[in-house]
């Protein structure tokens, strides 16, 4: 009989040979070379291999399996599970943007970020360059085949997206693809950007202006502004359903995550009301003032090297309250201008399993966003430490777990532990002063806001300006930059879910802890059951701190 180890390792294998986008992303070596297949038979191909693994979990017994082993079934069977819901929703159909999350500008964001370590490394790159145009000519033809049904893409996001590939096109070759340098030293440098040049020019170039008309032909019947959720799609109520339990692993209502949004709200603008009392704003209309009025104002770099100090700050003390192992240093660098000109918030990627690249805070110096006022030190904490880094990072650390626990991120997991952190961070002093207190405020505002504008666009038939109408009025960010979250909303439907309900289940999870251990409950502790068994859908951590509190939290 196959055991949950080695069944989540075959899947995992799979899952990246199927994703090698994501497996870029995550930094994980072995599959720089390939494009994903987005064809209808690739797609059918995943399917069949994906419900084969799903039969197969389904055979083995459960009442023999180790607490660590029912962890690695219960990842693997939800981790299954959402890429069959990822196929009945097909978003590849209708999803249509310019930002770096699907479709060619996530292909041409990867590229840009890409570090060369060696020749194969750059023998990958231009294997999967010369793949590229494929792989843009399937999404061409999902989109094609989404309209047939009458699945359209948003008419603001489509006009963004034909910008953005005018603007590609109009260069002699992407620059974004050109980004990469060669290893230091090499001999075949020159032959290799002269051929990286004539791939990007001759293949990647043609079939994006190929995509770009695809695009245009939609512009007509695309949806309008007025009807930007899944709810205005054939079968959209069910692709939202479908979104909101892949995002949260909960079996929660549209209703009730919307209630979550607004009561969240309410209490942290009233402890906003406290906070600003001690500076002198004297009311919720002069907070909101102030805090947007500190967004942008330090020179970017500036802005970038105070972000650094914050983290810095934050690893000194990390010590206090996780165990060992520890990560190295989370790196602080400026994002690429293709990512950065999007919009693109601050983020953090893992290390390069091949040393590549470092962890690394990715900080926007091109356009005015989140993370560059008073909710700079909060943002550098949830994405570094005690946040993504600390996670993620010390999580490639524990050799000992399935890759599939390791290598993959859960984002209501990984998410929820990032607004856990930021608020970690205050319990800990790491916060300079009011200032800083009060734009961790204005980022957990932002976390509780996305319950109320996700569930709006995609279950109640939100329009996109009533959804950035609320979102100004709530969260003391610039206008600029809350309407790139809004799109980002539009084509990424229950992502922005994740944040506050991934906190929520952690919270609850420590003070179940808490109230059970009594004076022998210790956070390092708590925060070692919570991250040694890796990212976790949250009914099976839940099951995993439970085994952990019923033999007394050790």
């Amino acid at each position: 009989m196959t055991t949950p180890p080695e069944l989540a390792d075959r899947f995992h294998d799979q899952w990246l040979s199927t994703h090698p986008l994501a497996a870029s992303s995550y930094g994980i070596p072995g599959y720089d070379d390939l494009m994903p297949d987005d064809s209808e038979e690739g797609h059918e191909a995943w399917r069949a291999a994906v419900e084969k693994i799903l039969a197969e979990a389904a055979e083995i017994e459960r009442d023999n399996l180790s607490p660590a082993e029912a962890v690695t079934l219960g990842c693997l069977t939800t981790q299954a599970e959402q890429e069959i819901a990822a196929l009945e929703s097909a978003p590849y159909e209708h999803t249509v943007t310019a930002m770096p999350f699907a479709g060619p500008a996530s292909y041409l964001a990867i590229s840009a970020r890409s570090v060369l370590v060696g020749e194969q490394a750059a023998s990958d790159y231009l294997s999967r360059l010369a793949r590229s145009g494929e792989w843009i000519r399937q999404l061409a033809s999902q989109l094609g085949a989404g309209a047939r049904k009458g699945r359209y893409p948003v008419a603001p996001l489509v006009e963004q997206a034909i910008d953005w590939a005018e603007g590609v096109l109009s260069e002699d070759a992407p620059a974004a693809l050109l980004a990469p340098s060669p290893p230091a030293g090499w001999d075949g440098a020159a032959d290799w950007e002269e051929e990286r040049r004539r791939l990007a020019r001759e293949v990647a170039k043609p079939a994006l202006a190929e995509w770009l008309e695809t695009v245009r032909s939609l512009r007509e019947k695309a949806r309008p502004a007025e009807r930007p959720g899944l709810a205005h799609l054939p079968g959209g109520e069910a692709d939202y359903a479908r979104a909101i339990r892949t995002h949260t692993t909960l079996p929660l209502t549209a209703e009730e995550i919307h209630e979550t949004g607004l009561a969240h709200i309410a209490a942290l603008e009233e402890r906003a009301v406290g906070l600003g009392a001690e500076i002198g704003l004297f009311d919720l209309a002069a907070v909101r003032q102030a805090l947007r009025d500190s967004a942008g104002k330090s020179r970017p770099e500036d802005a970038m090297a105070a972000a650094q100090q914050a983290v810095r700050r934050a690893e000194a003390r990390a010590h206090e309250v996780f165990p060992a192992p520890l990560p190295p240093a989370c790196q602080v660098t400026a994002m690429p201008p293709v990512v950065g000109e999007s919009g693109m918030a601050p983020h953090y990627t893992p290390p390069r399993l091949d040393g590549g690249r470092p962890g690394t805070f990715w900080f926007n110096i091109y356009r005015p966003t989140a993370g560059t006022g008073w909710d700079l030190e909060g943002v550098a904490f949830h994405e570094a430490v005690p946040g993504h880094h600390l996670q993620l990072s010390r999580l490639q650390l524990l050799t000992e777990l399935p890759a599939l626990q390791r290598q993959r991120s859960v984002t209501v997991f990984s998410e929820g532990w990032g607004l856990y952190a930021e608020q970690l961070a205050e319990e800990m002093g790491l916060y300079s002063g009011t200032e800083s207190l009060l734009g961790a405020i204005t980022a957990s505002l932002m976390r509780a806001a996305r319950l109320v504008l996700d569930t709006g666009i995609h279950a109640f038939g939100w329009t996109r300006e009533q959804a950035i109408d609320f979102y100004v009025e709530h969260v003391p960010l610039p206008r600029e930059f809350l309407v790139n979250e809004i799109d980002r909303y539009i084509c990424n439907p229950g992502q922005a879910l994740a944040y506050l309900t991934g906190k929520i289940e952690l919270l609850k999870l420590r003070r179940e802890a808490e109230t059970r251990l009594g004076s022998s409950f210790a956070l390092p502790a708590f925060h070692a059951a919570i991250l040694d068994q890796g990212s976790l859908p949250m009914p099976v951590l839940h099951a995993s701190i439970e085994s952990w509190l019923e033999v007394g939290g050790v």
